[in-house]
């Protein structure tokens, strides 16, 4: 009896109290999660953002790689152009021999000029 009486007490105590449900735990948790997923997603931004600035970045390097090499293959181009001129001009002689229609062998800047004296070029 002492035991019923007892068990009445305690449940008409917590219903006319309240049973504590934890409640404001949970705001402060649901609070604190919301607080949580806007600084990921901040943070996720400026993770996004510095991305594109380095691929921004990276693709102006890579720009400027490309015009640096361009301009040095030109420069390249010419210098072996001029080389390969001053070396044909070094190796071709300024004259030529030419066999003229008098039977002799001329030697003049053309085999025209060579023979000009000398009935002009056989053949």
């Amino acid at each position: 009896m002492f035991r019923r009486l007892l068990i009445g007490t305690a449940i008409a105590g917590a219903m006319a109290l309240g049973i504590p449900t934890g409640t404001s735990a949970q705001e402060s948790a649901g609070q604190h999660a919301k607080k949580a997923g806007k600084h990921a997603k901040k943070a996720g931004k400026a993770t996004g953002e510095a991305a594109k600035e380095a691929g921004k970045a990276t693709g102006e390097a890579a720009k400027k790689t490309g015009q640096v090499a361009s301009d040095a293959a030109k420069e390249t181009g010419t210098g072996a152009k001029k080389a390969a001129k001053k070396a044909k001009h070094k190796m071709t002689p300024d004259t030529t021999s030419a066999t003229c229609n008098d039977g002799t062998v001329q030697t003049g800047k053309t085999k025209t000029t060579a023979c000009v004296n000398h009935g002009g070029v056989k053949g």
